[in-house]
């Protein structure tokens, strides 16, 4: 277990998965899979009111361990609901302070060790002071004990982040095996200000895990040609060092300095097991990491 610890003390378990974010799922599964997790020595798992039942499921499972008590973070501004359901935000005060506290009662705790402001791109600039006034205020109360941005905050957020309110930031898919855009501007921004940098996607939307296929016949919005052919690129350079693609994602962010954590997110306790057996082969040796990196800046 020793030894676990040391190769999972800077991976977060995320839950949307298993909460039933993209898709249902059989809760007592979830739950065994999270206790999978704790057993194995990881102590911080992600959650979310948007991902279904995930506050539950971790509640559910929290309320059955006898070991030591996880670092828990949730989020605010988002409210239940599937990951491909439209208008599920909502930053209104009064909603924000009604979603700690279901938060509380859902993980039977009298705090939350860190509380994300969910995707802050889309907070309303006229909700803005009320929203970070009620943020602090959750602090200023012991009801938090740290706060941060749950995703790319807009320049708005700048004033807040240089005075000292946030302590962590998640990025999201904007450093990983297959892009680095973060490293220009926002990384250096965040570590100026002293914020824990969180990356929450390590595979990428899952173009670095089971998608790729799927995203090659038809590539998202958001998905950038560029970025695409990189990744079948290094799904090529996995499978010549025999790895495969997910394998390689996980283990190049693992010790990464850039960031101080990483989120995994599998949906089921198979998807768990595969990614911690990953993890505990280590980083990846620096030939091949040399090779990926003159892939990712070309």
């Amino acid at each position: 277990m020793t030894n676990n610890k040391r190769v999972f003390e800077r991976v977060t378990l995320g839950t949307a998965g298993l909460g039933g974010a993209w898709y249902p799922v059989d809760l007592e599964k979830s739950v065994d899979t999270i206790h999978y997790a704790l057993e194995q020595g990881i102590t911080n798992l992600d959650m979310a009111p948007a991902y279904m039942d995930a506050e539950l499921i971790v509640g559910k499972a929290l309320r059955q361990w006898e070991g030591e008590a996880p670092f828990l973070s949730t989020k605010v501004g988002k409210r239940r609901g599937r990951a491909d359901k439209q208008g599920l935000s909502d930053y209104r005060v009064n909603s924000i302070k009604s979603s700690v506290d279901r938060s509380l009662e859902r993980l039977g705790r009298d705090n939350i060790d860190l509380l994300f402001l969910h995707e802050p791109g889309e907070v309303p600039v006229s909700a803005l002071n009320g929203v970070m006034d009620t943020l602090l205020l959750f602090k200023d109360q012991g009801l938090v004990k740290k706060i941060g941005l749950g995703g790319k905050p807009p320049l708005v957020f700048a004033p807040f982040i240089e005075m000292g309110y946030f302590d962590v930031v998640m990025d999201f898919n904007g450093y990983n095996l297959v892009e680095n855009k973060a490293l220009k501007v926002d990384f250096p921004f965040y570590r100026r200000n002293k914020l824990e940098i969180y990356e929450g996607s390590p595979l990428m939307m899952g173009l670095l895990g089971s998608r790729l296929d799927t995203y090659a016949e038809k590539t998202p919005k958001w998905l950038p040609l560029k970025t695409l052919e990189r990744a079948m690129t290094l799904r090529a350079l996995a499978s010549k060092f025999k790895m495969s693609l997910p394998s390689m994602a996980h283990r190049y962010l693992m010790l990464d300095y850039n960031i101080d954590r990483m989120v995994i997110g599998p949906d089921n306790l198979e998807q768990l097991k595969a990614t911690l057996t990953d993890l505990k082969m280590g980083p990846l040796d620096k030939q091949l990491t040399m090779e990926i990196i003159k892939i990712i800046e070309i």
